[in-house]
């Protein structure tokens, strides 16, 4: 709070999990309570965690998100959930009492006689000793009695001045000598009050419109009240926040929700300038696909459902680049290729891929509802293409002018193919030639759904048509007229002509040898026909089998198969719905398996995988956000760097990682020997990349001294010598 200077907790500092509901400061304990979506409680107190499992663990079905915190007397923090209400002693690190109570607790509060809870059916109230508070029969219901209404629901609640404040509808009530009183009559509006918070000088009221309402609301506001019962409304700043706070000097802190804003504050009451703080991260949680270009991360957040629709969302798209984050929306107009003009049908929104096309040094930015964007980010300028100026066609079903575009790659002539789902005009790839001119393809292919494009090494184009219940995968030769489709054949592949287990098919990549990776909704199929994908006899793709506990199985044949993404080493990463795999080249073996258990990764539902191919870095785009991990396959070059990377280098004294020497060929040949000669240590590099752990062969770590690099190979390209590069590494002890 002095200088607005920001630290993070991560998993890998101890958080149990990525899904944070709640979290709230015990001043007393000095505990920075955490709760999770599951009902997980984390306690982080000296510096420790505490993890509590108590209520995910509760045997039974109902409700146990937790949907406010109190902190009353003795220590003691009142959760309220959707089971009831259950109360933590904060030193004990034990639960007191749990009281079911059938209907959802919103929020909770303790006087020093009662405990009060708000609920859909209005606010319940019991006294704190003298009673069996387990049982709910033992709890009163405040009606008319007390001056409030029949039939009513509480959504917030509150000790303010030690006061009991409590929302009825949306009005604010508190209790007075045991009588109900309207300390704030509101305005009818589309909003709720979300939330209450008791500050050192004002009780905060948080109303927000619905959660489900994506169109602009203009009745949210915080209301102050002040212990004389004087009302203040703030409304600046806020659109959907999840909660407010005042501090000690009188600033007030607001949370928004993650794809509105972030976290900004006000320096009082009476500040009419808003100050947001940023942070280092894309808008949302939100990916759908990632993009690594060699330069930068691409985001692209919209995600489609199971029945691939998606809602419309505003937030444009993310770039990571060294070490900073830039979301690019509509309002970069200069990049979208508008001319000042936003709103209407035309909007470019739902971004669900990005493509980098290195022939033409354009990013190819596919909108679900707005057609494609070719992007040149040197010059700072960007062409939309939609049914005006493309043969990209709208989407049957859909309002005028909605163009799906889902995904885009491009050959090495410079032919871009853009992936057009639900085409009316049932052509499912609109092609881009290199002057600009534009042609349809697939009109006979007897499908018109697309989800992913992808080309293989003999020009042919694959084109998944993942719908429910699935339309296999297409594959279109065009003949070496790509402008002409007069001369085009296709062949679709389902699960009746072919080996393909299912005809839900969720991801394609083409690897280092040409084999072309289908990923299912129930496992791996590969195509290794090349240049004979038509032949009807022999190219019915292959399902890998690995082995498993009872005997052979299909290859990750029990799961959906998300994404596939190729590394330096020609190894497959497999993202699915329940983590992350990373499979040999052959994918006869299983090197790596991630999950949320087993490692920091954020979520077990991971749905893309970019890799850097300069540094092997991969990242994992998770139901919860994006985490990278450090790999060793970086991309291959055809030669040897003239100079190979070797980091670190010197080895400093107390260094007892990995060494990585980068720069190499494909499955290069590497020998370490000290200066006289003496070997060392040798290997194969993965892929552009060969990590040595600083070990000679007995396990033993080296002296100091000079220790030489010699790497080959005996691949020859074009007709030329075998390939090779020295190097030398420094180690100092």
């Amino acid at each position: 709070k002095e200088d607005l200077s920001i630290t993070t907790l991560t998993k890998e500092d101890g958080l149990t999990e990525a899904r944070i509901r709640l979290v709230r400061y015990h001043l007393p304990t000095e505990t920075l309570v955490i709760v999770y979506e599951s009902g997980v409680i984390d306690l982080l107190r000296d510096g420790r965690f505490i993890t509590l499992r108590q209520i995910d663990n509760f045997n039974f079905n109902g409700d146990k998100t937790i949907y406010s915190l109190f902190f009353g007397n003795d220590n003691l923090v009142y959760i309220s959930a959707g089971f009831g209400l259950t109360v933590l002693d904060l030193v004990e690190e034990t639960f007191q009492f749990t009281t079911f109570t059938g209907v959802r607790v919103n929020a909770s509060a303790e006087t020093t006689s009662f405990i009060y809870l708000a609920t859909n059916e209005g606010v319940y109230r019991a006294p704190r000793t003298g009673v069996n508070l387990n049982d709910f029969g033992n709890w009163r219901l405040l009606g008319p009695g007390v001056g409030l209404p029949g039939d009513y629901s509480s959504s917030a609640m509150e000790v303010f001045r030690d006061q009991v404040y409590f929302s009825v509808g949306l009005d604010v009530y508190k209790l007075e000598g045991g009588r109900a009183a309207l300390a704030y009559k509101a305005e009818e509006g589309e909003y709720y009050i979300r939330y209450m918070s008791s500050g050192p000088e004002h009780l905060l009221v948080g109303y927000r419109c619905d959660d489900d309402d994506d169109i602009p609301c203009f009745d949210r506001q915080l209301i102050t009240i002040d212990e004389n019962g004087g009302v203040d409304r703030i409304q600046n700043c806020l659109f959907r926040t999840n909660y407010a706070l005042e501090e000690t000097s009188g600033r007030i802190w607001f949370a928004e929700r993650e794809d509105i804003g972030g976290i900004g504050y006000l320096n009082g009451v009476d500040d009419a300038e808003c100050t947001d703080l940023e942070f280092g991260g894309p808008r949302s949680d939100d990916n759908n696909r990632l993009l690594h270009d060699g330069t930068a991360l691409w985001v692209a957040p919209g995600v489609l459902d199971p029945k691939f629709s998606a809602p419309l969302s505003f937030g444009g798209f993310d770039r990571f680049f060294e070490g900073t984050w830039t979301n690019y929306r509509e309002e970069a107009l200069y990049l979208f290729g508008r001319d000042g003009v936003l709103g209407g049908d035309d909007e470019v929104t739902t971004i669900v891929d990005i493509y980098y096309d290195r022939i033409n040094d354009r990013h190819w930015v596919s909108s679900y509802y707005e057609g494609s964007l070719a992007l040149d980010f040197a010059n700072q300028s960007g062409e939309l293409f939609d049914e005006t100026n493309s043969t990209l066609s709208e989407a049957i079903g859909e309002i005028e002018s909605r163009i799906r575009s889902v995904g885009a790659v491009t050959d090495p002539q410079g032919f871009v193919y853009v992936a057009n789902r639900g085409a009316k005009s049932r052509e499912f790839v609109q092609v881009r030639s290199p002057e600009g001119d534009w042609a349809a393809l697939g009109a006979d292919c007897g499908e018109n759904q697309a989800l992913d494009i992808a080309l293989d090494q003999s020009g042919f184009i694959w084109v998944i048509h993942a719908d429910n219940p699935g339309g296999g995968i297409t594959v279109i030769d065009h003949a070496g007229t790509p402008m002409d489709a007069s001369d085009d054949r296709c062949r679709t592949f389902t699960s009746s002509n072919s080996n393909l287990p299912t005809n839900i098919v969720r991801s394609i990549a083409v690897d280092l040898d040409g084999v072309v990776w289908i990923g299912t909704a129930e496992g791996i199929v590969l195509f290794e026909c090349l240049s004979d994908v038509f032949n009807t006899e022999r190219c019915l793709g292959r399902r890998p089998v690995a082995e498993a506990e009872d005997g052979n199985a299909f290859l990750l044949g029990t799961e959906e198969i998300l994404s596939i993404t190729v590394d330096g080493g020609d190894r497959k990463w497999i993202s699915t719905g329940g983590g992350a795999y990373l499979l040999s080249p052959n994918g006869e073996e299983q090197l790596l398996f991630f999950d949320a258990g087993n490692s920091p990764l954020l979520d077990d539902v991971v749905r893309d995988i970019a890799i850097d191919p300069n540094t092997g870095t991969v990242y994992f785009g998770t139901e919860s956000g994006i985490i990278s991990y450090r790999a060793v396959a970086t991309q291959a070059g055809r030669t040897f760097r003239e100079d190979l990377t070797i980091f670190p280098n010197p080895v400093e004294p107390g260094y007892a990682g990995p060494i990585a020497i980068d720069g190499l060929i494909r499955d290069a040949r590497i020998k370490i020997t000290d200066i006289s000669g003496k070997l060392i240590n040798e290997g194969t590099a993965t892929g552009g990349q060969y990590i040595w752990d600083g070990a000679d062969y007995n396990g033993r770590r080296v002296q100091s001294g000079v220790y030489l690099i010699f790497a080959s190979s005996n691949v020859r390209f074009s007709g030329a010598d075998p390939e090779s590069a020295v190097g030398k590494i420094v180690f100092i002890k």
